[in-house]
């Protein structure tokens, strides 16, 4: 998913949990990204390195044979407070180049995790449109069962007004008949 809001880089970050491998004077240190941009990683590994430290990373993208090769700084290596389960450090790695042509590649890679994050962001529209359509659908055919029942209510209140008046009147009538006949 993609930061926005307030973002002062270059470039948009997508998280997304991605294998590295971090080479440097024989040295390797593997770890999980935390995100990804074209201008670097920020990522949990195992074991520090120092900072302003040059390094080859190997980047493990999805549906790829082969490593993506990026040569970069480490800008910055910090523990964490609480360990992370990818690893106790985090990591901000900088690319400087791509040998081997990877930066087209990363790039459709994070075209297409962008692409993907606003068609669920759509999706989740739909079903968040769906979801006010069923309820007003709802409310209407409960506002519509009230009325039912409010209009069946007055129908017997009217039908047994008619009945009390004819009874009424026909009680009246038949007073009215024993007077005369007195």
């Amino acid at each position: 998913m993609p930061f926005r809001g307030m973002e002062r880089r270059l470039r948009t970050r997508f998280r997304v949990r991605l294998p590295f491998v971090l080479k440097n004077d024989g040295q390797e240190v593997r770890g999980t990204t935390r995100n990804v941009s074209l201008l670097g990683i920020s990522a949990y590994t195992d074991a520090p390195l120092s900072q302003v430290q040059p390094v080859q990373c190997l980047l493990e993208l999805p549906k790829r044979s082969r490593p993506l090769v990026a040569n970069g700084t480490v800008l910055r290596c910090e523990p964490l407070a609480e360990p992370h389960p990818d690893g106790p450090y985090e990591m901000g790695v900088f690319f400087k180049e791509f040998p081997g042509g990877g930066e087209p590649i990363l790039s459709r890679f994070l075209d297409r995790l962008e692409r993907e994050d606003e068609e669920a962001i759509k999706a989740g529209y739909r079903i968040l449109q769906q979801r006010i359509a069923d309820r007003r659908r709802k409310r209407h055919l409960e506002v519509q069962r009230k009325r039912r029942r409010r209009l069946a209510r007055l129908r017997r209140r009217r039908l047994r007004l008619a009945r009390q008046k004819r009874l009424a009147e026909r009680r009246r009538r038949q007073r009215a008949a024993r007077k005369k006949s007195r």
